[in-house]
């Protein structure tokens, strides 16, 4: 660790301006606003954030969050620029552990940068001027440049001589100072991997620098609204709490992380480390403003205990590189070469691979602090929502809870005390917020808290992380019904599974858009006895037989074409011409739970509350009441996040496993994928495309084969494969999955535009997807218990029974698992 300076020492630089500073340079700034942070609410806030523990990784020292603030110009969104930031500096994403205070302004810049995670942090002006600029400077006509560079500064002043003459002196400032830096590099050892650049080329870099920082800095120091908006990006980071903080600001973000951490006290916040990277706070014509608005000091923040200055010689918004003899001789100024240099001498991400300023960082945050894999309370893909959402924008969150580690079983909260617990803190940061706590619209489940939180509330969550028992807070991710086409054309292709085995006596959930319980499909067996919807807010409302709603729950046809594939039968025809449409075990009993709305999307919340709903049912009982559930749905799955099926949903239906249900899972529509390349557009399969839930290894996930010639045509191109993620084959079993024929949920109306003329067209439409070859599986298997009832409550032993009796398709075990189920070689066998 560098040394810092004595309170004594000084610097001999000269101001930077040089002699023929301009008059405009004392022009006055406006009179500074109270900050936003003095309002009660936000001090209540900060308070309450101000010493909770964040996760902490393995090995980190003294800081638990690292907060970015970035430069001038314009940026490409939020989650990215943080990627950049957090790869440059660390090799990796760091998840919550860092963040990004973001403040572009939109007007400027309409549209975000074009970028990814490995392009760098880069400036760069974007406007119709840039090629004439360009060519104006590569033939030595500067005239031009100067009289675009006059124009700007005659927009931003709006008319006020002053404020232009103010513009001016630090364009002139930075103008020179280039011009003197490229002098003094181009006579020394080019042995650091920079040449010196033409003149025009390093004057055109120089005016880009100059325009882009003199938007950018006019807003900061003259117009009070976007100067709070800059300013408020950053203190929401902070009031969230979390911290110690590492604090790295680059460019004109120095400024900005300087003006609030000036009127913050180490007891607010703690900040071990402040670090300016390409800084314009050594302009004298910003210290002039700053000086006016503390009574003229500039004083060195008291909530910081170290601040290391860092700065590229040929960077001309770093006018002056020392900034000790201005802020405070204990400032550390460093000088480094930009990597990105000669050429974006200003890039942010090139000075934070500099190997210095990579050791000044970790020797605050410690080495354990850069592990990819580290302790964690917001997950990764969470993470980039929140930055990219605006501030004020709430999203659905699902907070996991868990034992505390360490913690002897008689001081540890119930599950039922912990969610209380997390939902009235919840409240009280909402509150603190500003907001009312209907506003997060919290639903307390059995072993997590749904809310709606905003980015603030979130993070202020993640600080009181170890108190409240937390073990993550999640996205409530979207799951989808999995149809991949349908069609109006109707084939029909009656189950009929035989020898006696019809589902007499086993009950299956059916976890989907509802069941249309009124269809003649149902009528024969009554097979629906409950529905539940858990879609909405609160605890799931139980719908019985003659209830109003119980009839019509599903809306959208995807929960009742599944239901009846696992049970149900219909006649259709006279007594010589007849067509009995039957599902796989036709008199099993069915619980419909409703956790997909209409447009057949839903939250995994409202899957989490009916799998509660299940075992709650299962527990009030001296026997297994419900000894299936089907899930035809399913969603994306990040590895980077999760541990591959041990997602929150994962962990749920784990435990319903273990209490003796059988779960079937979809395997997924992602098999197949079109690529663009450079001679078009190339079709594929996909390995390593199983969803979530179906990577979950106790359960049973079904891909999907031809309806009947499994044999000649193998998997359906569109069923996800395996491997999972974590290298175990998936899925277990295939089963027909392609134009299947089941019940439709608007029959009456279809029937009603046939005249009344009951057909297979107004019953039933034709599905397709793992959506549909899942149910085929749980009614084989109620079916199987039905006639094997010894074997209810043993699913461990009746998947082995499933996968030892299928028929092997001659497929890679990665796309067919055991293969086609059947259930009379699963009888024989046992």
């Amino acid at each position: 660790m560098a040394s810092k300076k004595t309170k004594s020492a000084k610097s001999t630089r000269a101001k930077a301006a040089g002699p023929d500073r301009t008059p405009g340079a004392s022009f006055k700034g406006p009179k500074r606003d109270e900050p936003a942070f003095a309002k009660p609410s936000m001090l209540r806030l900060m308070d309450i954030g101000a010493k909770a523990a964040a996760p902490k990784a393995i090995g980190a020292k003294a800081a638990n969050t690292v907060i970015y603030i970035h430069g001038i110009g314009n940026k490409p969104i939020a989650s990215i620029l943080k990627c950049q930031w957090d790869t440059a500096l660390f090799g990796t994403e760091l998840g919550d552990r860092s963040r990004m205070a973001y403040w572009v302004n939109r007007q400027f810049y309409p549209e975000p940068l074009k970028a990814s995670c490995a392009s760098g942090d880069k400036v760069a002006l974007e406007d119709e001027e840039a090629t004439t600029r360009a060519i104006l400077g590569i033939t030595g006509e500067q005239g031009g440049d100067e009289q675009v560079l006059s124009r700007e500064i005659g927009v931003l002043a709006k008319g006020d001589q002053q404020r232009a003459a103010f513009l001016r002196s630090i364009a002139n400032t930075m103008t020179q100072k280039a011009e003197t830096a490229q002098a003094a590099f181009a006579a020394q050892d080019v042995a650091a991997k920079i040449l010196p650049l033409p003149a025009f080329l390093r004057r055109l870099i120089t005016r880009s620098l100059t325009r882009v920082l003199l938007r950018d800095v006019n807003d900061f120091l003259f117009d009070g609204e976007r100067r709070d908006s800059m300013e408020k990006s950053l203190l929401d980071r902070l009031m969230a709490g979390g911290g110690p903080f590492v604090i790295i600001a680059h460019s004109q973000g120095s400024m900005i992380a300087y003006d609030v951490l000036r009127r913050l006290q180490k007891e607010q916040i703690e900040v071990p480390l402040f670090l300016t990277i390409g800084s314009p706070l050594g302009i004298a014509e910003v210290q002039d403003v700053i000086r006016q608005w503390t009574g003229g000091g500039l004083p060195f923040p008291p909530c910081v205990e170290r601040w290391v200055n860092i700065a590229d010689r040929l960077d001309p918004v770093a006018i002056d590189s020392t900034l000790a003899n201005d802020f405070g001789a204990d400032i550390e100024d460093r000088q480094v070469v930009n990597l990105d240099s000669p050429r974006h001498p200003h890039s942010g991400t090139g000075y934070l691979q500099t190997k210095l300023l990579r050791d000044v960082v970790r020797e605050t945050v410690g080495t354990g602090f850069q592990q990819a894999i580290a302790p964690f309370a917001i997950a990764k893909d969470l993470v980039a929502d929140l930055e990219d959402g605006l501030r004020d924008k709430r999203h659905e969150v699902l907070i996991q809870l868990s034992d505390a580690p360490g913690t002897a079983p008689a001081d540890r909260l119930t599950h039922a005390k912990a969610v209380e617990q997390v939902s009235e803190r919840i409240k009280d940061i909402v509150t603190a917020s500003g907001a009312k706590p209907d506003d997060a619209r919290i639903e307390p489940l059995r072993h997590f808290v749904a809310a709606e939180l905003t980015r603030l509330e979130v993070e202020a969550l993640r600080s009181h992380y170890a108190d409240l028992q937390m073990k993550g807070v999640w996205r409530n991710a979207v799951k989808r019904t999995l149809i991949n086409q349908s069609t109006h054309t109707v084939q029909a292709r009656p189950a009929n599974i035989g020898y006696g085995a019809d589902g007499k006596g086993i009950a299956w959930a059916i976890l989907d858009t509802g069941i249309r319980a009124d269809h003649p499909h149902f009528a024969e067996y009554q097979n629906v006895i409950e529905q539940w919807d858990c879609t909405r807010t609160g605890a799931p409302s139980r719908l019985t037989p003659g209830m109003p709603g119980f009839d019509v729950l599903d809306g959208n046809g995807h929960g009742t074409h599944v239901a009846a594939t696992v049970a149900g039968m219909m006649k259709i025809g006279n007594a010589k011409d007849s067509v009995v449409l039957a599902g796989m075990a036709p008199r099993t009993s069915l619980y419909g739970f409703k956790v997909l709305a209409d447009d057949g999307t839903g939250r995994d919340s409202w899957i989490i509350k009916a799998l509660d709903k299940i075992a709650e049912i299962n527990e009030a009982s001296s026997r297994l009441q419900i000894q299936g559930v089907n899930l035809s749905l399913g969603g994306g799955f990040d590895p980077s996040v999760f541990g591959c099926g041990h997602t929150p949903l994962c962990e749920e239906l784990r435990r319903l496993w273990r209490q003796g249900v059988i779960v079937c899972l979809a395997a997924g529509n992602e098999g197949y994928a079109v690529l663009s390349s450079a001679n078009g557009d190339i079709q594929a399969n996909l390995d390593l495309s199983i969803g979530d839930p179906a990577n979950l290894d106790e359960a049973i996930a079904v891909g999907s084969v031809h309806k009947t010639n499994p044999h000649t045509y193998g998997i359906s191109y569109f069923s996800s494969r395996g491997p999972t993620a974590d290298g175990r084959q998936k899925p277990d079993v295939v089963a027909p999955g392609e134009n299947i024929v089941s019940a439709r949920h608007d029959w009456k109306e279809a029937l009603a535009a046939g005249a009344g003329a009951i057909t297979i067209d107004n019953h039933y439409v034709e599905m397709s997807g793992t959506s549909m070859a899942t149910p085929h599986v749980s009614g084989l298997l109620a079916a199987f218990l039905s006639l094997r009832r010894e074997f209810i409550g043993y699913p461990d032993r009746v998947k082995k029974m499933l996968l030892d009796g299928c028929v092997d398709l001659k497929r890679d075990p990665n796309m067919q698992g055991s293969g086609l189920p059947n259930l009379i070689k699963m009888l024989a066998l046992n």
